[in-house]
């Protein structure tokens, strides 16, 4: 069973837009709740010139640096003064989505928080930077869909495949639940049709439910079947009302051989539901029980 996951430093890319502001909101209530120190990062985004070309453009970056630092520094004395709240600045140069993975690493971040969609193509939350962050980050990453009203995680939408990663992402769940006092339910993903296998199958979503159950976790389960889960998995969540959906970031072989950089972008893409993403462990599939 893993550790329990733990939110101490909470990142949030921001460059001042609209949808930045939005995932702010999310942020700073995430921050409140696990009582963690939030981290305001802005991104200067840079190519690499060369000769006289890269010398004039490093004066530009030092400018834009000082802007960057100035408003961010406005804008953390109003959240401490305003939620109590310990705020880190940081302004960077660099590509964006590689400066926000290198940042969470040096940083020790548990989690980042940053938007699905941007306000215009070079935004920090344009789909290939959000996907990029979600593949390549260590820490789990909460992707919100700027149209999303904000709303307490009181309903928490959790698919199960078959695989023993899937369940890895149980105790991930289990601490966003309890720190928001939220209902988790299983979405029990299959794409088979044998009636032995679907058996055996719903005993183990069975047993995720009753982990929950037993750690004071309101808990049900429904079922989806077919090859598209993606869809299968969006729509569940859509019904459920879900307030909050979370996967994992790469994809368990049991499921038609299909690759999570596929299924997480698409639902990272297409949810107006905010998606938080969790890195599976390296694991012995072995080792692992259905029991936890």
């Amino acid at each position: 069973m893993q550790k329990d996951f733990q939110i101490k430093r909470i990142l949030i890319p921001y460059d001042f837009s609209e949808t930045a502001g939005a995932c702010l909101n999310h942020a700073v209530h995430l921050a409140s709740r696990f009582n963690a120190e939030l981290f305001l990062l802005h991104i200067i985004e840079t190519s690499t010139f060369p000769g006289l070309i890269a010398h004039a453009f490093s004066g530009f970056e030092k400018k834009a640096e000082e802007s960057s630092n100035e408003k961010l520094q406005e804008l953390a004395e109003q959240l401490t003064r305003e939620h109590g709240l310990k705020v880190t600045i940081l302004t960077e140069a660099g590509k964006i989505y590689k400066r926000i993975v290198h940042v969470a690493r040096q940083a020790h971040i548990d989690l980042v928080v940053m938007g699905s969609h941007g306000d215009a193509a070079g935004s920090y939350s344009a789909g290939s930077n959000t996907v990029k962050v979600v593949q390549e980050c260590s820490c789990p990453v909460i992707s919100i869909h700027p149209n999303t009203p904000f709303t307490d995680f009181d309903r928490i939408a959790l698919p199960i495949d078959d695989s023993p990663e899937s369940r890895q992402k149980v105790n991930f769940a289990m601490e966003i639940a309890r720190k928001f006092g939220s209902s988790v339910t299983v979405i029990g993903l299959t794409t088979s049709s044998n009636e032995d296998y679907l058996r055996k199958f719903r005993i183990k979503v069975e047993q995720v439910e009753d982990f929950l159950l037993e750690h004071g976790i309101k808990s049900d389960s429904v079922f989806r079947a077919g090859e598209d889960i993606a869809k299968n998995t969006l729509e569940a969540a859509r019904e459920l009302n879900a307030s909050l959906l979370v996967i994992m970031t790469e994809q368990e072989p049991s499921l038609s051989g299909l690759l999570m950089g596929s299924y997480a972008s698409k639902i990272v893409n297409r949810s107006t539901i905010p998606v938080m993403t969790v890195r599976p462990a390296e694991v012995d599939p072995d080792r692992i029980t259905v029991t936890f």
